[in-house]
């Protein structure tokens, strides 16, 4: 590969027609939407603190020796608006961590796909692209490798999967910048 085409990368976002600028934009634009329903959901589902996120995926253990030998049940009214008050924690068991595993890890490669493809015409210099490519699929692998090692009862990994969460963002925030400043530039 000649020096020119490694630091430009495999074309120039800029020079290409309008409707490759067009998918480009909107496709960032499109992905962010997505982007900010995800933090909300992980901000109520799971938490944004190693402590909130550590417990999503290992419930705390119930001391079964501070429970009574016998117990006696007794019937009392519902009161629904105690029941709307109280805060009930969202938790992940294996079943469902198999499940959002298996198509989350394929968007979150997708994604990374998709993303490479617009960063290979930004003419950012070859490192800075292998860098951001890095980060764009490394950070799905290593959202739920947190996720598989909290399960497994290792604890604290709770940091990786929330690093590699505002890896996501980075990566995504410094695509969509570059994406904008490319295609929005004015030619002198």
């Amino acid at each position: 590969m000649n020096s020119e085409a490694n630091t430009r990368g495999l074309y120039d976002l800029a020079a290409t027609n309008r409707t490759v600028k067009l998918a480009a934009v909107l496709f960032l634009l499109v992905l962010g939407y997505a982007y900010v329903f995800a933090f909300l959901m992980v901000k109520q589902y799971s938490g944004l603190t190693p402590d909130d996120v550590a417990a999503t995926y290992v419930p705390a253990q119930i001391d079964t020796t501070a429970m009574p030998l016998e117990s006696q049940a007794t019937e009392q009214p519902l009161d629904l608006g105690e029941m709307s008050k109280m805060k009930m924690k969202h938790t992940i068991d294996t079943d469902l961590l198999i499940q959002d595993s298996h198509i989350h890890i394929l968007m979150f490669a997708m994604v990374a796909a998709l993303e490479t493809l617009i960063v290979l015409g930004l003419g950012w210099p070859a490192w800075l692209r292998d860098l951001v490519v890095l980060g764009a699929f490394g950070s799905g692998a290593l959202d739920f490798s947190g996720q598989w090692l909290m399960k497994a009862g290792i604890g604290g990994f709770a940091w990786l999967t929330i690093a590699a969460g505002w890896t996501m963002v980075l990566v995504y925030v410094l695509v969509l910048a570059r994406t904008l400043q490319v295609v929005f530039r004015r030619n002198s």
